[in-house]
């Protein structure tokens, strides 16, 4: 019997693999398929990349035009420079070996050329040194926009997995793209007139010579446009796979996960998940390196070996020794001003391709820096003071890229004053509800009103004003304990509403503990003297933020603050809230049921929708589902 069950586990396992083996190919083949339409989408036109550039450097000279300017004409002077002693000078001098110039005048020639060459590298190696220091700042206003930018996106931003790839993999590189934009321009400008000084050399001379380098340019620059564009899909995709693989790699070195994985064996999924990211990373490689090897293969053999080191020395030898038509100092002058034409337009080439490379990279960070959000930036009516009613008319709410509204045809009308509690088991909507109060998501369906007016009409920083909110995925700050609570830096005369708004939230004992009470660092992550606050303590820190006097506020919304409270703080600090509300609208979140006495009317959730409502009482006798749940956690607690 046990052979046979043995055998019966074996098919089942076999079939499970072959099931697995057969959708891992599907997915193979849906990551093949999307990333073909992906490439397909982000071609880029020339005109769309010089505009991209474009915008980078006029972004740059907003911050120091003048620089951008000093820099550009510095490259210009320093290239030219270069490219007059590379050519002529050395004409100059192989001539004179070769006919009457006296010795003197040759050695002459031969220290200015030595001169010149020290000096011009000396001042290139300086300006490169001073143009990187100078740019730094540049690089840093981009950094400080951009989170700016991301201050002001709209919450729905986060929920769009592949919009913030784009924000990640973008702000890796937000840094040099300023930096690189300026660089690479004024080397095309300062190569070009170079290239122009170097191609008068070679015109005096033959001017089938100028073929070869420019037929290498335009081999080389087809090839490496394909390289970079293959590098950059590359290290997108890569980046993609390894956000997964930096996660689990970031858990195992940050102090709030350290307990969990010394007393657990979460490493062991975590590892499998970070093998699984270098697996899938390591497969973008095997997609992207038969390619991108046969490209670079194709550019090697026929910019670096035919154009470069075989064409021009076998026709200016064909010119020398069979036609006679150039003499020996013409032949060495002419190879080395080929040579340097070559050189500035592989120069220039490469720029090109960081060009393109720069004008993609910027396509996806001028999206971000020229993202207009909706809701936060939405300007209007200012509420009145005091307490208004809270209308909420068939409201539906779907999540960006799913099938099923979260929140259906919710309708409730909260008075001023009143003390509601929304209840209801995990995933019942609750939380997205609150979001949808605090404005931090638009209605797909119905409408919001406050006051008379649908919260759409209203300045958003000014109707977010009336609220308070605390939630229970709270974050406490490496800041003060004052700063924690105000959120903001402390003022004068904010010490008495913070040692108030703590001792409501019951942190009275722990506070008079402190020897430095309010102003007390957290976490210890930049001071040594910090404490670190258990669960409950850093809950009632971030509970205190609702206890902050304030005039403008009328709606507190506590989203199950206190789930890592024990009962007697949970009912001291539910007590403290009712008493301070005064006329103020609390709204309670929990699927914790011992604080719902407290409410006036209670609001059961269940799969988006509303399945109960009424006071306690009222719905106890009705021996629904409200009664069902609280009855489970009452014998829980009696227990």
């Amino acid at each position: 019997m046990s052979k046979k069950m043995e055998e019966k586990n074996a098919q089942v396992n076999q079939m499970n693999k072959s099931r697995m083996s057969k959708a891992e190919k599907k997915k193979k083949v849906r990551d093949v398929s999307r990333r073909k339409d992906k490439q397909k989408e982000e071609k880029i036109s020339i005109r769309r990349l010089i505009g991209n550039v474009t915008y980078l450097l006029k972004y740059a000279g907003k911050y120091d035009k003048p620089l951008i300017l000093r820099i550009m004409i510095l490259n210009i002077l320093l290239l030219s420079g270069m490219a007059a002693n590379d050519t002529f000078i050395l004409k100059m001098i192989i001539n004179g070996l070769t006919g009457d110039m006296e010795f003197n005048r040759i050695m002459v020639l031969l220290l200015l050329s030595l001169v010149l060459v020290v000096i011009l590298e000396w001042i290139h190696q300086l300006l490169n040194e001073w143009a990187k220091a100078k740019l730094i700042p540049l690089s840093g206003r981009i950094q400080r926009d951009l989170a700016e930018k991301n201050s002001l996106k709209d919450l729905i931003f986060y929920d769009d997995p592949e919009t913030y790839d784009t924000y990640a993999v973008v702000s890796q590189r937000a840094d040099d793209l300023i930096a690189d934009a300026v660089t690479v321009v004024s080397k095309i400008i300062g190569g070009s007139v170079a290239l122009i000084v170097a191609a008068a050399m070679i015109l005096t001379i033959d001017p089938v010579l100028a073929i070869f380098p420019i037929a290498g340019f335009i081999v080389n620059l087809a090839t490496r446009f394909k390289i970079e564009k293959i590098n950059y899909t590359w290290w997108v995709e890569y980046r993609k796979k390894l956000r997964k693989a930096d996660y689990s790699k970031r858990v195992f070195y940050q102090p709030e996960f350290a307990k969990e994985c010394k007393l657990t064996d979460v490493r062991g999924p975590l590892r499998l998940q970070f093998d699984e990211a270098l697996d899938e990373a390591a497969e973008e490689g095997r997609i992207y390196g038969p390619p991108l090897t046969w490209v670079s293969l194709v550019n090697w053999i026929s910019v670096f070996t035919i154009f470069s080191f075989f064409a021009i020395p076998a026709y200016l030898g064909y010119l020398a020794l069979v036609v006679k038509s150039i003499a020996l100092g013409e032949v060495a002058s002419a190879n080395n001003a080929a040579n340097y034409v070559r050189r500035n337009l592989n120069e220039i080439n490469y720029c090109l391709v960081d060009f393109q490379v720069i004008g993609r990279y910027g396509d996806k960070l001028i999206k971000l820096l020229e993202y207009e959000p909706n809701i936060e930036v939405a300007d209007g009516l200012t509420p009145a003071k005091g307490s208004e009613a809270l209308v909420l008319s068939h409201v539906s709410f779907r999540y960006p890229n799913t099938e099923e509204d979260t929140l259906k045809d919710i309708s409730i009308e909260i008075h001023p004053g009143e003390k509601i509690a929304i209840v209801g088991e995990n995933g019942a909507g609750k939380t997205t509800f609150v979001k949808l109060l605090m404005r931090l998501y638009d209605v797909t369906g119905g409408s919001i009103a406050y006051g008379g007016h649908d919260i759409r009409e209203y300045n958003t920083r000014e109707y977010r004003k009336k609220i308070s909110a605390v939630f229970q995925d709270y974050n406490i700050y490496a800041a003060t304990i004052a700063e924690n609570v105000l959120l903001r830096k402390v003022e004068d005369g904010d010490e008495e509403d913070v040692v108030h708004a703590l001792r409501k939230a019951d942190f009275a004992r722990k506070l008079d503990s402190l020897p430095d009470g309010i102003n007390t660092p957290l976490t210890r992550e930049f001071d040594d003297s910090g404490v670190n606050l258990s669960g409950g303590e850093g809950q009632k820190i971030a509970i205190s933020r609702v206890f902050l006097r304030n005039e403008d506020r009328a709606v507190s919304i506590l989203d199950e603050p206190s789930s890592a409270l024990d009962p007697v703080s949970e009912y001291k600090l539910n007590k403290n809230l009712i008493e301070n509300a005064g006329d103020n609208t609390v709204i309670f979140i929990s699927h914790r049921l011992s604080t719902t006495r407290m409410a006036d009317r209670i609001y059961l959730f269940e799969h988006g929708r509303i399945i109960e409502q009424g006071t306690h009482d009222e719905l106890m006798a009705r021996n629904g589902r409200y009664r069902e749940m609280f009855d489970r956690q009452a014998h829980n607690y009696l227990v």
